[in-house]
């Protein structure tokens, strides 16, 4: 009786944990990692923007997001589809479908471990750079250089991938059994590769550094703050915006540790106890809302950076700005084409400034003098002067018949001063005709 009561006991387990996975990692997590994919790809169009991609802390949120989007396309077969289509099948006991059997030949576990150390160890760069900038901001320029930002990038993918070779060599694929089954080599460095190394080096380390790292910066910002107030000094603008991705990143920092943490408490209790772990039904739920956690950090960077990143606010709403607005150069040109002709227009009304004065005195003296010599004036044979406001670098053309026509009415004097008419050249140049 009681054998049969906990094999009762084992398939309700059993349909709570596989209902609970369908509705944490199938629905929910589907729609957070397709959130966390478009925000990845926002912020990556916004940090490699001409105005942020110099600096060395962007160049590593920019590998953080490249690293998030692969983590996501990565959950999105193995946890959510897998369970969004085989769910009924693992209700009814049916054999597992070809999609499962194709993830299960597939590397997916070395992968995965790749790609979130490599997220962990950035974040850790990320916030050593702040740090850095914090601590020595004089000596930062010389350290913080791009190519020194994407050495150690570089350090950091080639130590998560040295470091996840022997999850290559763990386990192999049985097709008699349809499932995965560590091999010789795996069974002999499992407890190393699980317990001893696994957590020092994917947890307690970087959080650790982290930990020590976030509490410095803060207590630095807060000393800045409180010399500023004592001093009443003035902050400059980019020491305000250092200030503020300083804080934008210290957000990131407390919130990865948060939804990390709870992976180490159950990876500690799996390592202490396996066998009771495995068969427990709270550390299977644990375990699901835990992994739901990485999804939810990968996935909500992007809010963060639009929270606490005011110059990443703003380089994005340009960049929306540009994208809507602006979709082709035609609109672009036509908008200038269109700047050009107002301002055209409000040039084309002649006003009296002190060269034009000049010009009229002058020939007025020119044409008295003429008169009372005798000489007839050059005046006296043509109905007008030709009076250039402007010295021609080289001859040009007038417009033709049917533009002179469209620019006479634009350039037609007012009612006010009658003895002006302006003509425009085709290079843009323009000439005052006096009226005799």
């Amino acid at each position: 009786m009681s054998n049969n009561s906990s094999l009762i006991d084992h398939n309700n387990g059993l349909d709570y944990i596989l209902l609970f996975r369908l509705i944490v990692w199938g629905y929910v997590g589907m729609v957070l990692s397709l959130f966390g994919i478009v925000g990845n790809i926002i912020t990556i169009l916004v940090l490699i923007s001409p105005s942020m991609r110099t600096t060395s802390t962007n160049i590593y949120l920019t590998a953080i997001s490249c690293s998030n989007i692969l983590f996501l396309l990565i959950f999105i077969p193995s946890y959510s589809i897998r369970y969004l289509i085989g769910y009924r099948l693992y209700i009814t006991n049916q054999p597992p479908f070809a999609f499962e059997l194709l993830l299960t030949r597939l590397p997916t576990t070395p992968i995965y471990n790749t790609i979130t150390l490599s997220i962990i160890y950035l974040t850790i760069a990320v916030s050593m750079d702040r740090l850095i900038l914090v601590k020595v901001p004089l000596k930062a320029k010389k350290i913080l250089t791009p190519r020194t930002t994407m050495i150690a990038i570089a350090l950091i993918y080639s130590f998560s991938i040295l470091y996840c070779i022997p999850y290559w060599l763990e386990q192999e694929y049985k097709p008699e059994l349809k499932q995965c089954r560590l091999t010789h080599i795996g069974r002999k460095i499992y407890k190393y590769t699980r317990i001893y190394i696994y957590i020092p080096v994917v947890y307690l380390i970087p959080f650790t550094t982290l930990t020590c790292i976030n509490i410095s910066i803060i207590i630095n910002l807060v000393a800045n703050k409180r010399r500023k107030k004592s001093l009443a000094a003035k902050t400059n603008k980019k020491k305000q915006a250092d200030y503020h991705i300083t804080l934008m990143l210290v957000a990131v920092i407390i919130v990865f540790v948060l939804c990390q943490m709870p992976l180490l408490v159950l990876n500690a209790w799996h390592a202490i106890d396996s066998h009771g772990s495995s068969e427990s039904i709270l550390f299977h739920s644990l375990n699901t809302i835990g992994i739901l956690l990485l999804v939810c950090n990968t996935s909500t960077n992007f809010l963060l950076y639009c929270f606490f990143g005011e110059k990443f606010r703003k380089t994005l709403v340009r960049f929306i700005f540009n994208l809507f607005l602006n979709p082709s150069k035609q609109t672009n040109l036509h908008s200038r084409i269109s700047k050009l002709a107002d301002s055209e227009t409000r040039g084309s009304r002649p006003t009296r400034t002190s060269n034009n004065l000049t010009s009229e005195s002058a020939i007025s003296k020119r044409k008295s003098t003429e008169l009372s010599q005798g000489v007839p004036s050059e005046t006296s044979k043509h109905s007008a002067v030709l009076i250039p406001t402007t010295i021609p670098e080289e001859s040009s053309p007038l417009f033709t018949d049917a533009e002179c026509n469209s620019t006479d009415e634009k350039a037609s004097p007012s009612k006010s001063d009658q003895k002006f008419n302006l003509y425009t050249y085709t290079n843009g140049k323009q000439l005052l005709v006096l009226k005799i």
